[in-house]
């Protein structure tokens, strides 16, 4: 899944767009999470795949699409995907986002430059407080621990990437998911979310807390949680088949 596609001009670079699944089906946009790609969502789109359209699309330095000479910024990413899903016709698809997905989906949403059908946000920050243990993490991470933890990730990138350069991309990354003014999470702005909203959490997600998706929840009108027992920041990949079932469920109840 998702092997070819085609490659959309966002200003200084160009994001790589992958398409798959019902091609008469509602689309879905698929936005991964950080040093990832498109391809981590193979084991969820298994079980979209017969009945959606499915759009994934690697964020600039990530996978197939070029890391561009902007800053790694949240803000950026909206606003990669904003002209993306615009030069695409795509402004009104449901959006699922993972992790960095997640928080740059939420602040699509938020911004209405776009007006998404709907989003499932997965494992996804939307404020860092100084004191958030991730914060921690985030700063103590080292290139040579996601070697161990990720190498072969790092192998597929480097045998897709036009340009590939994981340390600079590792050090983009980390000082993106540090940020704390406006070019990073969408705090308060989420309030402004007008779409469904799903949060989805796993309970061990050790990146992601509960409290922190209860308040995102709590911030948004009309917004739906779904807390997964036993399950990591890895949930998509981990347990698709339970997953699935509540997504369905959910994009059932709000598409019209």
């Amino acid at each position: 899944m998702f092997t070819s596609g085609k490659f959309v001009s966002v200003g200084d670079t160009s994001l790589f767009v992958s398409e798959d699944g019902n091609p008469t089906g509602r689309v879905i946009v698929l936005l991964h999470g950080g040093l990832q790609s498109r391809l981590n969502f193979i084991p969820l789109a298994k079980y979209l795949a017969e009945d959606y359209r499915l759009i994934a699309i690697d964020t600039r330095g990530h996978g197939r699409s070029g890391i561009g000479t902007a800053p790694l910024t949240y803000r950026q990413l909206q606003n990669d995907f904003t002209v993306a899903l615009t030069t695409l016709g795509l402004q009104k698809s449901g959006i699922i986002g993972h992790s960095d997905g997640g928080i740059v989906a939420l602040r699509l949403a938020a911004s209405r430059a776009i007006q998404p059908e709907f989003v499932i946000a997965v494992g996804a920050h939307w404020v860092l407080p100084e004191n958030d243990p991730a914060r921690r993490i985030y700063q103590t991470i080292t290139l040579e621990k996601w070697h161990e933890m990720f190498g072969d990730q790092i192998s597929v990138y480097n045998a897709e990437n036009p340009q590939p350069d994981f340390g600079k991309l590792f050090t983009a990354a980390t000082h993106m998911w540090l940020g704390c003014d406006e070019n990073a999470y969408p705090g308060a702005s989420v309030k402004n979310i007008q779409c469904p909203l799903l949060v989805v959490h796993g309970d061990d997600d050790m990146l992601v807390s509960r409290q922190q998706a209860f308040e995102l929840t709590e911030q948004v009108k009309g917004a739906r949680l779904l807390n997964l027992p036993f399950a990591k920041h890895t949930l998509l990949e981990d347990i698709p088949e339970r997953v699935f079932p509540f997504l369905q469920d959910f994009m059932n109840r709000v598409i019209a």
